[in-house]
């Protein structure tokens, strides 16, 4: 394999990188930022932790929607044309490899050039791993998973605006997301997680009702207790005295 070249790219929001071509495979990390590409025929979301595919002479743009910090790489001779498209790295495998990559190039000390060559083949590894692993949920159905994943680490005290914030999407599509894959809206998620605090803070602690609908993120203890009603089949009274008896 070859290096063809490796720079970090900063685009500020809303700027259109037009079509395209490269006389190499390149492989865009994205760091920071969402928008979206066209690679080919076929338009991916970009957001932090995916990356891109780009086979040698195929059309690709970028449409930023905030300001997109990438790492491309240009590579001859790779066995990675075959997957084109966007992919997602969730836990940053390939951002370290290529972080070094770019540090090598940018020190050029004694024997960068086969150190280059050796991360050159390490990321066609873990590209390839990262897209062929079966374990590995596809990126929406992940993207869902770190949703809920979210949601109960933190009680359910967030909204789905916060979320979609988080996860660097729209409130619309998170909730498309939620209904394929989890088969039901993301508030409900929200919900069930505060119910689920609330329990534990009726069974553990002596408090007003009305604090610890505060502390599940309710208004005031009316709703608390009207969404806990419906959850439970209990009032938060009931469930009290139930689980002290």
């Amino acid at each position: 394999m070859e290096l063809q070249f490796c720079f970090v790219s900063e685009c500020h929001a809303n700027r259109h990188v037009p079509m395209h071509t490269h006389q190499a495979l390149e492989l865009v990390y994205y760091t920071a930022g969402t928008g979206k590409s066209t690679i080919g025929k076929k338009t991916y979301d970009v957001r932090p932790h995916t990356f891109a595919v780009i086979p040698e002479a195929v059309a690709h743009d970028q449409k930023n929607q905030t300001d997109v910090t990438s790492i491309c790489v240009g590579i001859k001779g790779s066995r990675l044309a075959s997957h084109e498209g966007m992919w997602g790295d969730a836990g940053g495998m390939l951002r370290k490899p290529l972080a070094r990559l770019g540090e090598e190039l940018k020190n050029r000390k004694t024997g960068f050039e086969s150190i280059c060559r050796g991360i050159l083949y390490e990321t066609e590894g873990l590209v390839q791993r990262q897209i062929r692993d079966k374990n590995s949920p596809p990126l929406k159905e992940a993207l869902v998973q770190k949703a809920i994943e979210v949601i109960h680490q933190r009680d359910g005290g967030l909204t789905v605006s916060e979320i979609a914030r988080e996860l660097y999407v729209s409130k619309d599509y998170l909730r498309h997301l939620f209904k394929e894959y989890a088969g039901e809206s993301p508030i409900k998620c929200i919900l069930r997680a505060r119910m689920e605090k609330g329990k534990e803070l009726l069974a553990e602690k002596d408090l007003r009702i009305g604090e610890i609908a505060e502390r599940c993120g309710f208004e005031n203890a009316y709703y608390f207790s009207r969404f806990f009603h419906k959850a439970t089949g209990q009032s938060p009274s009931q469930f009290r005295s139930s689980i002290k008896k």
